[in-house]
């Protein structure tokens, strides 16, 4: 055992930390050392899990199947006999604290306790960084709204799934372009800049308040199903915007920067980053790169269209160009993937939008990869599709009239819940006999609503598996006792109200211990935050965090109950992980894109 925990007798650092690093991987890693050790003649990966909590923290799985293939050739007359030899190859090392061996083979580890102080001790002194070398370029594909209609609860979760997947891959230390693949090309325009001539005649020097995009999409649709003579001047002015002519392309910049002043509240309140590249950047490379690809054979002919087929994918091929001669989201789509993999050099495109256009996406992958422009593995292509927003009829998520909710109406509402639900606290508060209320002023109780609300709508959305479908329920996402965002702000301000009544900058990192099943069992899971991160590169399911920290505060909570915090010997050890556990909530709240309390 003592070659395992050489760690006893080590010093807690203060030296600046490297990288956190799954935990989960460097236990993985000693076990395929210990198994090319003990058996240089077979080449088997490491087969290590998660274990029962009773026996360890992780568990090897290989000896049964070694023991089944090899175990008489090599000698062993029992899985347990392999497993052992396994144990007993394991190279020294800190981290692995016991190891058991069941009679089935199972082998059984739990991190060494010494490893786990260090590693909370690390966690307090340093930031919180994370590294997944080598260093890529990465474009993130999100939001997309419509030029000249309003952000709806579709956008929702394109919106806020794409902020959250940017900052991790931030985080983990790529370079991430944010784009906004905006809808702002297209024969609507033509309708759009005649109604825009006739309802704002002076557009050109005063730029339109236009307080409802929605209205002023739906009236010019009216004109043009109503009017054949507005009809056919809306059709004039498409012609206009697509040869280039100067009134309608300064006409639909107009209608553009209306939207985007619209889109702008929005990004600003979810505190979301992103760069402008709409439809209408690619226009002009569509032309010359249909060319090239029917000079290369893949773009062929197929009832007047000019079509890329790829059957690996489906049978309906992607149109290049239309039937009428004209370009659509196929040919505007294949542009893209083509000026982010070969003019930007990207090394990974992440696309954010419904389930619904999984296929067409997986088609432009395959066809860029026939074009020579995707190169897997050496280039990454993903489609991180979500399921839509319901009410509780597990319908489309709509008004009463059975409109589409806008997304601003949706965040005002979650917002006056929450500032509903803050003021019942202030009054219970202030009804206790010594109890301190802690949002005092209107501004104060706002600014909380604000971002208890926001927070609420964003932990319900990236709690649900995103490839589901999931009701919405205000009711739900305002839980204080459930798996909710309010929960999570509860955990964390109940942390800065115990580190109020201390100093905490007298108390040195290297007075922790874990001594307590509690302390062990929280630090143990604070260990685990950098596996939860490997995991989401893996397989982009932001879920796996929100289900991270809903575990994590459960786990508090349990310390709590069990290991008193002031007051006590330990105190202030146990004040070093409550740290320890604000500083990753903090950072996991930041990745998710919201704010905490520091009172509630």
């Amino acid at each position: 055992k003592d070659r395992f925990c050489s760690a006893n007798r080590a010093q807690l650092p203060s030296a600046v930390m490297a990288a956190l690093k799954p935990v989960h991987g460097q236990v993985k890693s000693l076990f395929a050392q210990a198994i090319r050790s003990a058996f240089p003649s077979i080449q088997q990966e490491p087969m290590v899990i998660k274990g029962n909590p009773k026996y360890g923290d992780y568990q090897c799985n290989n000896a049964m199947g070694l023991f089944r293939e090899h175990g008489k050739n090599l000698g062993y007359s029992t899985p347990g006999a392999m497993a052992e030899a396994i144990k007993d190859a394991l190279p020294p090392n800190d981290l692995i604290g016991e190891v058991s061996v069941a009679a089935q083979g199972f082998l059984s580890v739990k991190i060494a306790e010494p490893w786990l102080t260090r590693n909370c001790a690390a966690i307090v002194s340093n930031d919180i960084a994370y590294e997944d070398p080598p260093r890529k370029r990465v474009v993130v594909d999100f939001s997309s709204p419509n030029i000249a209609k309003e952000m709806h609860v579709g956008h929702l979760r394109s919106t806020i799934i794409g902020e959250s997947t940017c900052r991790i891959l931030e985080f983990c230390g790529h370079e991430v372009h944010r784009l906004n693949h905006v809808g702002d090309w297209g024969t609507q325009f033509g309708m759009l800049i005649e109604y825009m001539k006739e309802a704002y005649p002076n557009f050109q020097d005063k730029l339109p308040e236009v307080s409802d995009l929605q209205e002023f999409y739906k009236a010019s649709k009216k004109r043009f199903d109503d009017d054949d003579d507005f009809k056919k001047k809306a059709q004039l002015s498409v012609v206009d915007l697509q040869s280039g002519g100067a009134f309608a392309k300064s006409a639909w910049q107009k209608i553009c920067d209306v939207s985007r002043q619209a889109f702008q509240k929005i990004y600003d309140r979810l505190d979301i980053t992103l760069e402008e590249r709409g439809e209408s950047f690619y226009n002009a490379m569509i032309p010359p790169l249909v060319a090239d690809l029917q000079a290369r054979g893949l773009c062929q002919e197929s009832k007047g269209a000019m079509c890329i087929f790829t059957p690996k994918v489906a049978e309906i091929p992607l149109m290049a160009v239309k039937t009428d001669g004209g370009f659509g989201y196929d040919s505007t789509d294949l542009a893209a993937i083509y000026h982010r993999l070969f003019i930007m050099r990207s090394d990974w495109i992440v696309y954010i939008t419904d389930m619904g256009q999984e296929t067409h996406f997986f088609m432009i992958f395959d066809a860029a990869e026939q074009a020579g422009w995707h190169r897997p593995p050496i280039t990454r292509c993903d489609h991180m599709g979500f399921g839509v927003v319901q009410g509780d009829d597990k319908k489309k998520f709509k008004t009463r009239s059975g409109e589409t909710v806008k997304l601003v109406d949706l965040l005002d509402e979650a917002v006056d819940r929450a500032a509903e639900e803050i003021k019942k606290r202030v009054e219970e508060q202030s009804a206790k006999e010594g109890g301190e209320v802690f949002l005092k002023s209107a501004e104060d109780q706002q600014d909380a609503a604000e971002k208890i609300g926001i927070a609420a709508v964003r932990y319900f959305d990236m709690k649900q598996n995103r490839t589901s479908p999931y009701v919405f329920n205000y009711d739900k996402m305002l839980d204080p006792k459930g798996n909710t965002a309010v929960y999570l702000f509860y955990a964390y301000a109940r942390i800065r109200a115990i580190q109020r009544k201390v100093d905490m900058s007298s108390i040195s990192a290297e007075e922790l211990r874990i001594g307590h099943p509690a302390e062990r069992e929280l630090a143990m899971k604070l260990a685990q935050f950098p596996d939860v991160i490997e995991a989401i590169l893996v397989n982009l399911h932001l879920h796996q965090l929100t289900d991270y920290l809903w575990e994590l505060c459960n786990l508090l909570t349990t310390f709590y109950t069990k290991c008193r915090v002031l007051g006590v010997p330990e105190t202030n050890s146990r004040l070093l992980l409550c740290e320890a556990t604000r500083k990753v909530l903090h950072k996991s709240f930041f990745l998710l894109g919201f704010t905490p309390l520091e009172k509630i």
